[in-house]
């Protein structure tokens, strides 16, 4: 994708979410915020079977989907779950969920963007990324992105990958095809091939890949969200 096209569609990107933060509420009906991703709460209990204390970091976290059900599974222990997203109404919209929900002390809130992310040295005990790498602008900075989170992340720590590939955009009204305005649109079977190689050397915990369909506000009129939603876990065994 060319500079100009990526910055359309990181703009549209950004026009979508912050409106649905300013007009959705997390963990309530009528969106895909409406509940966590099962997987990601499945993966923590797997942690917390053997470690008390634990440091997640919650990439693209948005207004708190999944970091606040995460931090509410924490009360009283050591852990810190960090929530990190670009956009300023998602951070703002985070911290103040955490407030509502009774987790202040243990989310830590930060703007960043996952493709100039340092994960630091095994830090990390759980990476959480979901409906985040496919914004990213090229195939090698998707690369680059998946070997520093290896690198910031414990022995025995997991990884939980949700992305969006051969994603098409609809009109709904007249089913016209629209371009898609997504900054990295990977083929299904290529992000399956990237990720299996990056993983090679961890124990794959989950692989599986749906179609899904969302009706969005993006474009001049209603149009629906097309893609084949990829899921993929590993964790770390040396």
């Amino acid at each position: 994708m060319g500079q100009a096209n990526f910055e359309e569609a990181r703009r549209a990107e950004e026009t979508y979410h912050s409106k649905l933060y300013s007009e959705k509420e997390i963990l309530e009906p009528g969106t895909w915020m409406s509940e966590p991703i099962p997987l990601v709460m499945e993966l923590q209990d797997r942690l917390l079977r053997y470690k008390k204390d634990i440091v997640i970091m919650d990439l693209g976290s948005g207004a708190g989907r999944n970091t606040i059900p995460l931090a509410l599974k924490l009360k009283g222990s050591g852990s810190r779950v960090i929530g990190m997203d670009l956009l300023d109404e998602a951070v703002n919209k985070l911290r103040e969920n955490a407030a509502e929900y009774g987790v202040e002390t243990l989310v830590e809130v930060q703007k960043g963007d996952a493709e100039h992310t340092d994960f630091g040295d095994e830090e990390y005990d759980y990476i959480i990324a979901c409906g985040c790498l496919e914004h990213v602008s090229s195939e090698e900075a998707f690369v680059q992105v998946l070997e520093r989170m290896k690198k910031g992340t414990r022995i025995g720590g997991i990884h939980c990958i949700g992305m969006n590939t051969n994603v098409q955009e609809v009109e709904m009204d007249s089913g016209k095809e629209l371009e898609p305005l997504i900054e990295l649109n990977l083929s299904s079977t290529k992000a399956v091939q990237i990720l299996e190689r990056v993983y090679g050397d961890w124990n794959v915990l989950e692989q599986s890949a749906v179609l899904q369909s969302i009706e969005e506000e993006k474009y001049e009129v209603p149009s629906e969200f097309r893609a084949q939603s990829i899921t993929f876990a590993a964790q770390r065994v040396k």
